[in-house]
């Protein structure tokens, strides 16, 4: 069930060194005019060194096991050591999705009011979206695209039904929270993206509406 479209996005951090260089001369004069280190001085602290940044793991395969067929066992905690999932509502939560042409501006999104910190070290919860090989497909649907087809104008993609399993996982153990299916249930037009390759074929998508009322309780709700 995926669109066959594979993305990378490389991203490149740069670290800047900086050095410092001290020079000095003979200044020439005499030692009358330098101090003594006072004996009962207390010395310098030694600097400290800041605790070590909360680090999620390397990717959404590992916190979701996406790189095969489905093993609870291969989880792994997205953010050790990160905040509990307990207490009082909302649980920031993160949404990854099994798609490798998933663009992620489209639908499912979480709200807004759950999403974790800039610097990710909140995060309670991770969603995770797996395409459910095991749904008959059937076509409910076409979009058009200008100049698809090689010598013959448009192209026609097929639009067909789907239905995705989400997991959710605490992120700081990677121990499973529950476990629910939903349909897609897009139209065409809210289903095909602005672009496309041709020959392709899009599939219904899960509104941002039905997820979110599903995951309600275990996100808003108190643990």
């Amino acid at each position: 069930m995926r669109r066959g479209v594979a993305g990378l996005v490389l991203v490149a951090a740069a670290g800047l060194a900086g050095t410092a260089a001290c020079t000095g001369g003979d200044d020439g004069g005499d030692a009358k005019g330098r101090k003594e280190a006072d004996p009962t001085a207390s010395p310098d602290p030694l600097p400290r060194t800041p605790p070590p940044a909360r680090q999620t793991v390397a990717s959404s395969e590992d916190a979701c096991d996406f790189t095969g067929p489905f093993e609870a066992g291969k989880v792994k905690p997205y953010l050790p050591g990160g905040p509990a999932y307990e207490g009082p509502g909302p649980h920031p939560a993160v949404l990854f999705k099994d798609d490798i042409a998933v663009d992620e501006s489209e639908p499912p999104q979480l709200p807004g009011d759950w999403t974790p910190d800039f610097a990710n070290t909140d995060t309670q919860l991770v969603v995770c979206q797996y395409d459910d090989d095991s749904h008959d497909s059937r076509t409910v649907g076409t979009c058009t695209y200008l100049g698809g087809s090689h010598n013959t104008g448009d192209g026609v993609v097929d639009v067909q039904s789907a239905r995705y399993v989400f997991r959710v996982f605490e992120a700081a153990t990677g121990e499973p929270v529950t476990k629910f299916a939903l349909d897609g249930t897009t139209s065409p037009q809210q289903t095909c993206p602005d672009s496309a390759l041709y020959p392709a074929t899009d599939f219904q998508l899960v509104t941002s509406e039905a997820l979110a009322d599903r995951l309600r309780p275990f996100v808003a709700g108190r643990r």
